[in-house]
């Protein structure tokens, strides 16, 4: 029996890395999973798939629903574990956006949420951001493990990959769009360095 969980950890257990930094990794990902959304989003996207898109191989009425949600859910956190761990740790670098905030003109915000998707931004040195695309194609690849025999194509891990990364991408456009900045930190920002 293959074992998610396991196939999850591979990376982390293949890297090891110091005590201080892996609680770092792993508060980011409790911190992450640890909120509505890892609920909410799931049955959200397990009823639009039972209900609406009515993929192959999920069955239909409470069980079809069932089975979309525990493999949404299953998703949803080892995406998040692959993004804030599995992927960061060995990159040494955590897994956030940085909004840049309602001061800088909307095309550049924008292009900065694309760039996210490939470079750890806004820093003056360019590092490839490895919990963005590359954890987007290992999420969809392990999704295989729990998906029906019908789900279990390149064509479909390759769908699953492009959901992923445009979901990573939303999810930095949203933080983008609702950033506030607190009053120091406007003041800081208009004024100078101090």
């Amino acid at each position: 029996m293959r074992n998610p969980i396991l196939i999850a950890l591979a990376p982390v257990l293949l890297f090891p890395m110091a005590r201080a930094q892996s609680s770092l990794y792993l508060k980011d990902f409790v911190r992450a999973t640890v909120t509505p959304e890892t609920l909410l989003a799931p049955a959200a996207t397990g009823a639009f798939s039972n209900y609406v898109t009515k993929p192959a191989g999920f069955g239909s009425g409470a069980e079809g629903f069932g089975y979309h949600f525990g493999v949404a859910l299953a998703d949803n956190v080892s995406g998040k574990f692959l993004r804030k761990v599995a992927f960061a740790a060995p990159a040494r670098h955590q897994d956030y956006y940085c909004p840049l905030g309602s001061a800088v003109p909307l095309p550049q915000r924008l292009l900065n949420v694309v760039l996210h998707s490939v470079f750890n931004v806004p820093q003056t040195s360019r590092v490839f951001n490895w919990s963005a695309l590359p954890a987007s194609l290992a999420g969809a690849a392990l999704s295989t493990l729990y998906q029906p025999d019908q789900q279990r194509t390149a064509s479909a891990v390759f769908t699953r990959f492009g959901t992923n990364a445009a979901g990573y991408m939303v999810g930095d456009l949203l933080s983008e769009l609702t950033f506030k900045p607190k009053p120091s930190v406007a003041i800081h920002l208009v004024i100078g360095p101090r």
